[in-house]
């Protein structure tokens, strides 16, 4: 039996292997809290095993054992800060084959084209080889490749151009290449900064202290906002309660879409002149005295559902303070409000029940 065919009998343990590396290095990142933008795995497909051998003829004494890429695992994160602490993490739970494992980063001349990326061949360590779920893959190795996204889109174009070291590129294209190669770079190093300064932000908005001078937790934006209505939450709670009484139905929303609606609430504050914490606070007061009427206003407007005749609209809290807010556009203001994630119909509802509820409004 040639080695093609041997494995294709083992590729089947070759994609468990990678299932059950994907399963075990997300729930490392999870543990480890550290986030990442893709996790992938594979087995190499059979006919690129075979054009390997071919194209590298005489390289292989055994394809299966001297090949390490069988099974691969592809690991994107979004900050090169990152890297460093997978890196520990590979390296504490898996046995490491230095000899055959690759650090970019290491290796290439400040004017060389290429990318950074870090390369593992990696097997099961002694801890986990001996239980049942992984006793069939403990001779196995894997490939881990490791990149922030900025490298990942280097590759990728990389790859599309074809170009696979310094002496494949034409003269005319090698300044321009290494320069968007260091643009890559720098960009990687900068996100860094710029998570580092998100962090001291935070720590200010906590804190309520001035960066630079600037009173930054008095400030409208989505960080400020979402602090403090986790610190305010009976604003939250007192707004749902006017939506209770107009009738809308709780909704426990996901993270996601709460951040929206604070996302919302921002961009709305901002239309309205309400350009800090302080100011939007003492809106959120004053507006309790209308916004029941409003809300039920905007309740009853909707259509009811087809099969039970009832209305029906789920929501929270901080819709309804999105809802009020979005009351105080002018004329102008909202009939050019767009906002994302919302179906025609009901955008233009809300629109009119506005227009309608303001000029009630200057009849009284």
């Amino acid at each position: 039996m040639n080695y093609v065919e041997q494995y294709k009998e083992l590729k089947p343990v070759y994609e468990g292997f990678s299932q059950s590396l994907l399963v075990l290095i997300k729930s490392i990142l999870d543990v480890n809290d550290i986030k990442y933008h893709l996790i992938e795995g594979r087995a190499k497909e059979i006919e690129s095993f075979k054009n390997k051998i071919e194209i590298k003829k005489g390289k292989y004494g055994n394809p299966l054992e001297e090949i390490m890429d069988l099974c691969g695992i592809r690991i994107i994160v979004y900050y090169q800060t990152d890297i460093d602490k997978i890196d520990s993490l590979i390296r504490d739970n898996f046995d490491v084959d230095l000899k055959n494992s690759v650090d970019k980063s290491t290796i290439l001349k400040s004017n060389e084209f290429g990318y950074l990326s870090n390369h593992y061949i990696i097997k099961i360590n002694s801890v986990r080889s001996h239980l049942p779920e992984w006793l069939k893959f403990k001779d196995l190795k894997a490939e881990i490749q490791l990149r922030t996204v900025l490298q990942h889109s280097w590759a990728a174009i990389s790859h599309e151009l074809e170009y696979k070291s310094n002496f494949d590129i034409p003269d005319l294209l090698k300044r321009k290449l290494f320069r968007l190669a260091g643009l890559f770079e720098l960009a990687d190093e900068q996100f860094v900064q710029v998570k580092q300064k998100q962090f001291e932000l935070s720590q200010a908005i906590e804190n309520k202290t001035d960066i630079e001078n600037i009173s930054v937790y008095n400030e409208i934006n989505l960080d400020t906002v979402k602090y403090y209505f986790n610190e305010n939450k009976s604003i939250l709670d007192d707004y749902w309660v006017l939506g209770q009484k107009a009738g809308f139905e709780y909704s426990d929303t996901n993270e996601d879409r709460t951040d929206s609606y604070f996302s919302h609430i921002v961009n709305i504050s901002k239309l309205l002149g309400i350009n800090s914490i302080e100011t939007l606070t003492e809106f959120l007061e004053s507006s309790k005295k209308f916004a029941g009427e409003y809300l039920k206003l905007q309740f009853l407007e909707q259509e009811p559902d087809d099969e039970s005749g009832e209305r029906m609209w789920l929501a929270d809290g901080a819709f309804m303070i999105y809802l009020v807010l979005m009351s105080q556009l002018n004329e102008n203001e909202l009939k050019n409000y767009q906002p994302r994630n919302w179906s025609d119909d009901i955008l233009e509802r809300v629109k009119e029940v506005i227009v309608k509820w303001k000029t009630e409004k200057k009849k009284k």
